[in-house]
């Protein structure tokens, strides 16, 4: 799922003038341009349009702006048609959701239980990434040039098996509810008796990893979790 809301330093959801320009199909100075000519007043544009600058690929340096949901909706109520439809829906979810995980995450930080098992679920992490790191090394004495991305393709299958949406912020273990975090601790704790397991079995690395993602899935599988 494409990403179309960010977390800013003051933990506010915000999407961008670029993203936006992106998804509607428009020119990101004509956006600028709808921005800057938006007949709202100079306290709700301070609100909810910060102006900043991006650096793109080519090292170039531009200018784009910040907006909130607010700032958004006032933007795109002039976008009419049935895609413009459907991609202010997609905008609007993923405001909630964001909103809601750090909701989230403000209600566990304040819950000693749900920080007890948060402490828990670090050793469990270490554990694994432990073991992964075993896992990058015989992959590499096989021949692998990118077993490092191991860390990486282990984290995500375990996150997609349990149906969990990784976001940069906030940090996904940290607007897990307590079955959840459970749930993940479980999981990571089968990932790393299955990469052993394999390893010592012998297996080609390749193997190793699809036989890893079997496991999980089975894993998964028996917690009957609801389909998104």
């Amino acid at each position: 799922m494409t990403t179309l809301v960010e977390v800013s330093k003051d933990r506010s959801v915000r999407t961008t003038s670029r993203i936006v320009a992106k998804v509607f199909g428009k020119e990101h100075r004509n956006v600028l341009q709808s921005i800057e000519n938006l007949e709202c007043s100079e306290r709700f544009s301070r609100l909810n349009f910060q102006q900043r600058d991006f650096t793109n690929d080519r090292g170039q340096t531009f200018q784009e702006y910040a907006m909130t949901r607010d700032g958004f909706m006032f933007l795109v109520m002039g976008f009419t048609g049935k895609k413009a439809a459907e991609f202010k829906e997609l905008f609007i979810d993923q405001f909630n959701q964001m909103e809601k995980a750090l909701l989230k995450e403000q209600s566990n930080h304040s819950d000693q239980m749900w920080l007890a098992s948060r402490q828990q679920s670090k050793m469990v992490r270490l554990g694994e990434t432990d073991v992964i790191k075993q896992f990058v090394e015989y992959a590499t004495a096989q021949g692998s040039a990118s077993a490092k991305f191991y860390y990486k393709h282990v984290t995500m299958a375990t996150y997609k098996c349990l149906q969990l949406i990784q976001e940069k912020k906030p940090a996904i273990r940290d607007t897990l509810d307590a079955l959840q975090l459970a749930n993940l601790m479980s999981c990571e704790g089968v990932a790393q008796r299955s990469m052993l397991k394999h390893m010592a079995a012998g297996e080609h690395y390749k193997v190793v990893f699809e036989l890893v993602k079997q496991d999980i899935e089975k894993f998964a599988a028996g917690l009957m979790l609801p389909m998104l």
